[in-house]
């Protein structure tokens, strides 16, 4: 699939940008490194919202985790431009524990209802990670392309790199002022988010693939293009 711009998402960075400006967020004229990170993770987290808007006639027990992967996705940007280094491994790890948790939970309501009243039940990341890997649906397209080990290599990667920063000074106002944008932390997000977006699209793209085949041609167009050609050829070969 050719390149090509979607208007709704360049309009939509052009919004997220005026609003950040008129917050202080970035400066009125910000570098053209700091836009082209923004525009990178909002590229990627914006097509992981979509799943939240497009896809229809969701069971109650799958529903709640295409949500929370909106609301993590959401503000992954924000704290980029702030410098917050560990919000962002942390909301991207959820992406992909809530993205394993939707494909597990989709065809589980008796687990899930048990996961919701009792609180010594809990499905680990390794049970919900091997559930994925091994699922009918999504076992040739592993072969293909393969997401679920992707994203188990990610989860390992965010999770060893949630830490903050030292702090050195005891009056807060000090400490909270030297957390600010860094250039070199946010290309190191850009990477992140966008290993991310591209394993869990592939993964709810074929979860839910006749679904995708009849969202609008920008929506699928976006989601899409956050995969590299392999992962979208594969997606192709599972219709």
């Amino acid at each position: 699939m050719a390149k090509r711009s979607a208007p709704s998402l360049a309009e939509d960075f052009k919004k997220v940008t005026e609003f950040f400006r008129e917050r202080h967020m970035i400066p009125f004229s910000p570098a053209s490194a700091l836009i082209e990170n923004a525009r990178r993770i909002h590229s990627a987290t914006y097509s992981l919202i979509l799943w939240r808007f497009r896809l229809k006639g969701l069971p109650a027990h799958g529903k709640p985790f295409v949500e929370e992967i909106a609301s993590d996705a959401l503000q992954i940007l924000p704290q980029v431009l702030m410098g917050s280094g560990k919000p962002v491994n942390l909301l991207t790890r959820g992406i992909i524990e809530n993205t394993l948790r939707h494909i597990y939970f989709s065809e589980h309501p008796v687990e899930f209802e048990k996961m919701n009243q009792e609180r010594q039940w809990f499905m680990t990341m390794a049970d919900l990670f091997t559930y994925a890997k091994t699922h009918p649906a999504l076992m040739l397209s592993e072969k293909r392309f393969d997401a679920v080990n992707r994203l188990s290599t990610l989860y390992s990667d965010l999770s060893a790199g949630i830490h903050g920063r030292a702090v050195a000074d005891l009056e807060m106002r000090i400490a909270l002022n030297k957390i600010s944008y860094s250039e070199s932390l946010a290309k190191k997000h850009v990477a992140l988010v966008e290993r991310c977006a591209a394993a869990a699209n592939f993964l709810i793209a074929v979860f839910h693939r006749l679904k995708l085949v009849k969202f609008q041609t920008e929506d699928r167009l976006i989601i899409l293009q956050t995969m590299p050609p392999r992962a979208r050829k594969a997606w192709r070969d599972s219709l």
